[in-house]
């Protein structure tokens, strides 16, 4: 039996490992994600779904990398052409996602053909489950997921003492 080959991604890259171990926090989301899934796992669930298996024909990327492409689209509600850019900026995503540093994304297209290989073979439904899978797993694991919030204070309602605050305007006069 001949064995699954996929695109080169991460290794042989010229900063390697160290400049991850520099910038991505140890206790990053998405560093803990990576650690406590067993991604070969959705491998050999997705591979299944490309024509050829990974053995015939030009390589593909692996199903995990894109598998986590999508989680992160989830995640951050994004669409395929945002995933690309936020991936080619974001240095834990791309971690994440296994590329090196100086690797880029996956072409948006990669993500558009993936997601209708599953609507074509029915198993869009299976998909969604494996994405909901991971952040129950996460969950359970104790890893918070969730966007970010910022608020502008200028804006928000405070429990002020009036009384106190006017003294002290006064006071500056």
């Amino acid at each position: 039996m001949e064995r699954q080959r996929f695109i080169e991604t991460g290794s042989g890259s010229f900063f390697g490992e160290y400049l991850y171990d520099q910038v991505v926090p140890v206790n990053h989301f998405l560093r803990k994600l990576n650690q406590i899934i067993e991604w070969e796992r959705f491998t050999r669930k997705l591979i299944k779904l490309y024509k050829g298996g990974g053995v015939v024909g030009r390589p593909p990327f692996d199903p995990a990398l894109v598998l986590k492409m999508e989680l992160i689209a989830y995640l951050y509600n994004l669409t395929e052409r945002q995933v690309e850019v936020y991936l080619n900026e974001n240095l834990p995503a791309k971690y994440f996602v296994g590329l090196a540093a100086d690797q880029r994304a996956p072409d948006h297209s990669t993500l558009t053909v993936f997601r209708e290989r599953l609507v074509q073979r029915g198993k869009l439904k299976v998909f969604e489950e494996m994405l909901e899978e991971i952040v129950q797993i996460a969950r359970q694991s104790g890893i918070q997921l969730g966007s970010i919030q910022i608020v502008d204070s200028v804006h928000s309602i405070a429990n002020v003492n009036t009384d106190k605050d006017q003294k002290r305007q006064t006071s500056k006069d």
